[in-house]
């Protein structure tokens, strides 16, 4: 099979999911064009029509062990038709859980064939002490040869069946902030040190940060993806909540071994 165009198309609100599928993209070797789908700006405008010479790197990254959800802008709008592509999910090092099958399902469902599957690890949004700095150097070329194998495949005609890891009926629940939740989870707080930069509301994956007023957080909308935290030019984003900065320092101490990736070919 011959591939005429590649694209990456990926939503990362804290870069490392970007940088993994970057990553491979290059690693096919081919010149190849990149969809950012972390802002509500460029989810409306996306437009692209995949077909059969196309081959499609969608990376998302993992939130309470799914993919994220409310971001229907983005999956409505994601069609191929007989589209080869590649399924990778990023996750801070605890677990990936279903996010991975859930992926995979989701192309199926939307005309793709998904001939590779990833996951990868970046650096925990909720702590800098877990998974620090990445994915790092030795990720990267892990990706870049993992889409070299997978183009090598493709170029190939080898088909197979592709299996990953997951469950389905799906054993776990995502992150929705509309739905209440018994899990321990952060706050995110805007404080006096705000300079009023407006970064962090027009930055919003989720438009959540009110655009007069960055004081002022939607936490129906707020998906606690610390874009906002890591953005801020001043600071002024704390990361509060009682049980959660009691429950850091356990979390920290489950997730200090290192995960590596986990890459999935047709057998």
């Amino acid at each position: 099979m011959n591939i005429k165009r590649v694209s990456a198309v990926y939503f990362s609100p804290t870069g490392t999911t970007q940088k993994t599928v970057m990553a491979m993209a290059e690693g096919i070797g081919l010149p190849f064009r990149k969809f950012d789908m972390t802002l509500p700006a460029g989810r409306r405008t996306f437009n692209e029509q995949f077909g059969e010479e196309d081959l499609v790197i969608v990376g998302l990254p993992v939130y309470v062990g799914r993919i994220p959800m409310c971001l229907d802008d983005l999956y409505t709008r994601l069609t191929g038709h007989s589209t080869q592509a590649i399924a990778v999910v990023v996750y801070g090092n605890r677990e990936y859980n279903d996010a991975l099958i859930e992926l995979k399902m989701e192309l199926e469902s939307r005309g793709f064939i998904v001939r590779s599957a990833a996951v990868f690890v970046g650096e925990n949004t909720g702590s800098a002490k877990i998974a620090t700095g990445r994915p790092d150097a030795a990720d990267l070329a892990i990706a870049r040869d993992f889409a070299k194998r997978t183009i090598e495949l493709i170029r190939g005609d080898v088909f197979g069946r592709l299996e990953v890891n997951g469950n389905c009926p799906f054993t776990w629940p995502g992150y929705d902030p509309k739905i209440p939740t018994d899990r321990v989870l952060p706050l995110l707080v805007t404080s006096e040190n705000c300079i009023d930069c407006k970064i962090c509301s027009k930055n919003c994956p989720w438009t959540a940060i009110d655009a007069d007023d960055s004081k002022n957080r939607d936490r129906s909308k707020c998906m606690l993806c610390y874009r906002c935290v890591r953005n801020c030019p001043s600071q002024a984003v704390e990361v509060t909540g009682d049980k959660w900065l009691a429950y850091l320092p356990e979390f920290e101490r489950m997730c200090a071994r290192r995960c590596e990736p986990e890459l999935f070919f047709p057998y």
